[in-house]
């Protein structure tokens, strides 16, 4: 008997979200094809979101690591959740709650997605490609994605039985995401 052969998932956006749902679909048995227009993964920035990572998020980013105390050296503790509100009329401020026992962690974004960006297998990126557009098979089991290499202009066309974004992408045909 032959070995069945893994399901593929083609992933829209290489963002924390786009490699995160490269993770666990990898962990999930997938092959996964990540496409991202920039030409390489970003190196960090001194501007951009901070993440709060509760238990359970932390735990699932610890299994996608090979040193799961990675995350614990890049992030910092956040101890203790304190919400307040103010009234700038009447000149007062008030807490509303505050749990000494929140127990979860700062990471910055681009720490985040260097962290998971690493721990995944190079040959699962393409880097440099646009998304344009997809359509689905007749029977509705598998898709089709059309990309553009942006340095080459050379269109592709990935197949896989799953389509994953992201990030907002317009349809080419309001037909293609019929059900």
């Amino acid at each position: 008997m032959g070995e069945k052969k893994k399901a593929k998932a083609v992933i829209v956006g290489g963002s924390t979200a786009g490699v995160s749902c490269a993770h666990a679909l990898i962990s999930a048995g997938w092959d996964v094809v990540v496409l991202e227009k920039s030409s390489q993964p970003p190196r960090g920035s001194p501007t951009g979101a901070g993440l709060a990572l509760d238990r359970q998020a932390i735990n699932i980013i610890d299994s996608w690591l090979p040193q799961p105390q990675l995350l614990q050296q890049t992030t910092l503790p956040l101890t203790i959740d304190q919400n307040q509100t103010a009234d700038g009329e009447k000149e007062a401020s008030r807490i509303l709650t505050r749990d000494e026992d929140f127990n979860f962690r700062a990471a910055h974004w681009a720490d985040l997605h260097g962290l998971l960006y690493n721990a995944l297998p190079a040959e699962v990126f393409l880097w440099g490609h646009l998304y344009l557009s997809f359509r689905t098979s007749g029977d509705k089991t598998s898709v089709t994605v059309e990309a553009k290499a942006l340095q080459t202009e050379e269109i592709i066309e990935i197949n896989g039985d799953l389509l994953c974004c992201s990030r907002w992408m317009p349809l080419s045909n309001p037909k293609d995401f019929s059900t």
